[in-house]
């Protein structure tokens, strides 16, 4: 859906993320490099999952996406962290945080 640029229109998505005391800021349009750490996130998830899979339904995709979150977090060495996983690296910096986020007793 295409639509005028208002100042004061916000959509779902803005008022929901300000719901939370937080802000919604846009980029400007043809600017990725403003936003690179998003950028790159979205470029892995294209290049290792929905470039790969041809999904069944909305639920499908859903379902792989949580997949592919899991693998990537807690399968996945990572080398800008010392080819680790992300939650190695969480449990070595933040040992508590991690095992109560966990659930790990």
């Amino acid at each position: 859906m295409k639509y005028a640029h208002h100042s004061t229109y916000k959509t779902t998505f803005t008022k929901t993320v300000e719901q939370g005391e937080r802000i919604h800021a846009l980029i400007p349009k043809g600017k990725p490099w403003k936003n690179g750490f998003i950028e790159r996130s979205n470029r892995t998830d294209k290049d290792n999952l929905f470039n790969k899979i041809q999904f069944v339904d909305s639920e499908d995709r859903k379902y792989q996406l949580k997949l592919w979150e899991m693998e990537y977090n807690f399968q996945r060495p990572h080398q800008g962290i010392d080819n680790l996983t992300p939650i190695q690296k969480a449990q070595k910096q933040h040992p508590i945080w991690t095992k109560f986020a966990l659930g790990i007793t």
